[in-house]
């Protein structure tokens, strides 16, 4: 561990599990600042640097997760739970990375039965859960929310950037709304034809249409005011959406300094 990383441990490992909780996440804030870098409209992670030099504060800052009762969690605000969830999910999936790195994708990791996002390795609430316990059963049928399809990652370059700060409450829709437009932005993942009404999308769209026709009320509706000005005045009916190819390969920063 260099002398940073140390230094972050000591500010934050001295934290009381039992003091109220940190709803700014400050030392996972710590952690993405340090180790997530842009590039282009996404970003990648320094997954080497990261494991040689902060496996201890990430497993603090899951420890202070893996600390709060249910109880507590239920009397938090709707933005205070959300943001706690997107949090947990993406640096539980960052600690998958770290424990099996060097790898080339996070399907590396377990078998036909036993895929990452079904493997309990996330502690919260008193029980082993699962990455897709966060996601299927804690998130999307309670905040019915599909911005946190662009907060969440799979640690994957056709996934969502993870974001170099921590989600917070106090500017959690600013945040979901920013990781919306970034990933819609990026013609390499999404892009259109106004003229021949045409879209070709990420997967994502696909995989959770349900999410985006309940709050929109079509996938259409949902994209194109984020793709271009003159999509917010397009009429969204009857466009063709065709979908690209989704790139597992691990969203690694291959040219980190540190």
């Amino acid at each position: 561990m260099n002398s940073a990383a140390i230094a972050l441990f000591l500010v934050f490992g001295s934290q009381n599990a039992a003091a109220e909780f940190d709803h700014k996440h400050e030392l996972w804030n710590s952690i993405v600042s340090r180790y997530v870098s842009a590039d282009g409209s996404t970003s990648v992670v320094d997954y080497k640097t990261l494991k040689e030099d902060a496996r201890e504060p990430l497993t603090k800052y899951l420890d202070t997760l893996a600390s709060v009762p249910e109880s507590k969690f239920n009397s938090w605000t709707k933005r205070q739970r959300l943001a706690f969830l997107i949090n947990a999910y993406n640096a539980w999936t960052i600690k998958l990375i770290v424990d099996n790195y060097p790898i080339k994708s996070i399907k590396d990791i377990g078998g036909f039965l036993s895929s990452p996002w079904k493997q309990k390795i996330v502690q919260l609430f008193g029980d082993k859960r699962s990455l897709d316990w966060i996601e299927h059963e804690k998130i999307r049928p309670t905040f019915n929310e599909p911005r946190i399809h662009f907060a969440l990652v799979c640690a994957s370059k056709g996934c969502p950037g993870l974001r170099s700060e921590a989600f917070t409450p106090d500017k959690l829709d600013q945040q979901l709304e920013g990781s919306t437009k970034r990933f819609l932005a990026d013609g390499s993942r999404n892009s259109f034809n106004l003229q021949k009404k045409e879209l070709n999308l990420s997967s994502l769209f696909k995989w959770y249409k349900d999410d985006f026709v309940k709050a929109r009320g079509s996938v259409e509706k949902f994209v194109l005011p984020y793709m271009t000005k003159a999509g917010q005045a397009a009429n969204t009916e009857h466009f063709i959406i065709s979908y690209k190819d989704y790139d597992w390969s691990l969203n690694e920063n291959h040219n980190s300094s540190r």
